[in-house]
């Protein structure tokens, strides 16, 4: 009935069917074409095709690699932090067919999937961590689960996805600060970390530099020199050198080098004595 129809149609308006019956096809383009209703062919060869205008439908599905941008939103990671996360998922139309009739505009349907599956796997990760293992530090392969994981979920659609990468990742603003405070503690204690470990290194590399050259140093001598290095090299602003003064009986020191020591003691009171 409706071929009948349809060439009634054509032939009774022939000038109009003759115009209007040209249907131009570009490179990387597919279109197809319905009739009263009815799928009938996809048109893939790029050039000038003949098609009666009289129940004609076109659909016009682009075969090119195409890109969506995935708007910002706020999802709570691994670690239930709030974070502000966006991507980028690059994709193209394998089956036109299904891109045209099996679901109502395909790039919407991709959209709202692509955000679904980007939250869905945001969330598995935290934002950062020690072990390498989040979002920050795994970005290739937190795109490709995406892809895998995306794929499975617009296969019906007809559509590939080729890539899907994080475009932006920060921590939502409510915690921005507090995280920030954070990461600079945690940096300071890293940092003094290493300026120990090298302390200790470069106190050893010295005490058996002095061994092998022949000072002696008993153990009480030896630990001040250990404590003394490791303030010079750990402190953060000018050393002051320092003499430490004690009762000769305790320190190991003859009476002869105590009594000099306590004369030279009372020479300089008399002179700081104020008049």
């Amino acid at each position: 009935m409706t071929t009948l129809l349809t060439t009634f149609l054509s032939i009774l308006f022939f000038p109009i069917t003759f115009i209007l019956g040209w249907v131009i096809v570009h490179p990387q383009e597919e279109k197809l074409i319905l009739s009263w209703g009815k799928f009938v062919r996809i048109l893939r060869k790029p050039g000038l095709s003949f098609i009666s205008p009289w129940g004609r439908k076109i659909i016009k599905i682009s075969v090119k690699q195409q890109t969506i941008d995935i708007a910002k939103t706020t999802v709570a990671d691994g670690n239930g932090n709030p974070i502000i996360i966006g991507g980028v998922c690059t994709y193209k139309v394998t089956d036109s067919e299904k891109a045209a009739l099996e679901v109502e505009e395909y790039h919407t349907y991709l959209k709202t999937q692509a955000m679904a599956v980007l939250k869905q796997v945001a969330s598995q990760y935290p934002y950062e961590s020690k072990d390498g293992h989040s979002l920050k530090s795994e970005a290739l392969e937190v795109g490709q689960e995406m892809v895998k994981l995306l794929n499975t979920k617009v296969a019906p659609a007809g559509i590939h996805v080729e890539a899907y990468e994080l475009a932006d990742l920060t921590y939502a603003p409510e915690i921005a600060q507090s995280m920030l405070v954070r990461q600079q503690a945690q940096a300071l204690v890293d940092a003094r970390k290493i300026i120990a470990e090298g302390a200790v290194e470069i106190v050893d590399e010295a005490v058996t530099m002095l061994d092998d050259r022949g000072y002696k140093l008993d153990e009480r001598t030896r630990s001040n020199l250990v404590s003394s290095l490791l303030v010079v090299i750990c402190g953060e602003g000018k050393v002051q050198p320092t003499y430490s003064v004690k009762d000769g009986g305790g320190s190991g020191e003859s009476p002869e080098s105590s009594a000099a020591m306590l004369a030279t003691l009372e020479k300089i009171a008399k002179h700081t004595t104020p008049r």
